[in-house]
């Protein structure tokens, strides 16, 4: 790699690798070919977000409902299947399961946006991640391409609505069975 040497002292900043028992906000990790930061520090562990969406765009729905929720979804299904988790193989042996016990999950809408900006979704009494508040690190790509990416929360007054991240880092909302991008999040130790 090439080094320029100024004829003066500069202030950098240059990230480096290391190893260490370690874990804190902004941490980024290898998983597969995707990068992922940690987002909290939790009692359960180290919080991470993929930085990128799968490269596979998925529906909430294949039937354009919202009904049950997230909980009930069929990309909840998607997320614990082994075809999705073996990109995780790297990781499977730390990864903790949430309350409900699966190892992946999206990101509510209050971990992403402040609480405050829910008036059109369901609210989920969740804080907003420090790094989130950075309209960028709510950006992601899929195929080098801005996307929106699912969030759990329903749309409020809809029978078919959820809650996405748009390209530009707003909350917009999309029906259910359309297939948009899934930037999952696991707990490790």
């Amino acid at each position: 790699m090439p080094i320029y040497k100024s004829n003066q002292p500069i202030e950098v900043i240059r990230k480096t690798n290391t190893k260490g028992l370690e874990i804190m906000v902004g941490d980024q990790i290898h998983v597969s070919k995707y990068t992922a930061t940690c987002q909290k520090i939790t009692q359960a562990g180290a919080l991470f977000l993929l930085d990128q969406y799968l490269d596979q765009a998925y529906p909430m729905n294949a039937e354009d409902s919202n009904r049950g929720g997230y909980e009930a979804s069929d990309l909840r299904k998607t997320l614990q299947s082994e075809e999705v988790l073996k990109i995780f193989a790297e990781y499977r042996d730390r990864m903790q399961p949430f309350d409900n016990g699966d190892l992946l999950r999206i990101p509510f809408f209050g971990e992403i946006f402040r609480k405050e900006d829910a008036n059109y979704f369901e609210p989920d009494g969740c804080e907003q991640w420090p790094l989130m508040k950075d309209r960028k690190n709510r950006i992601a790509f899929r195929d080098n391409s801005w996307e929106w990416g699912w969030l759990q929360n329903k749309r409020k007054g809809s029978a078919t609505g959820f809650c996405p991240v748009g390209p530009n880092g707003d909350a917009d909302g999309w029906d259910a069975s359309n297939s948009i991008g899934v930037r999952p999040a696991f707990l490790i130790v």
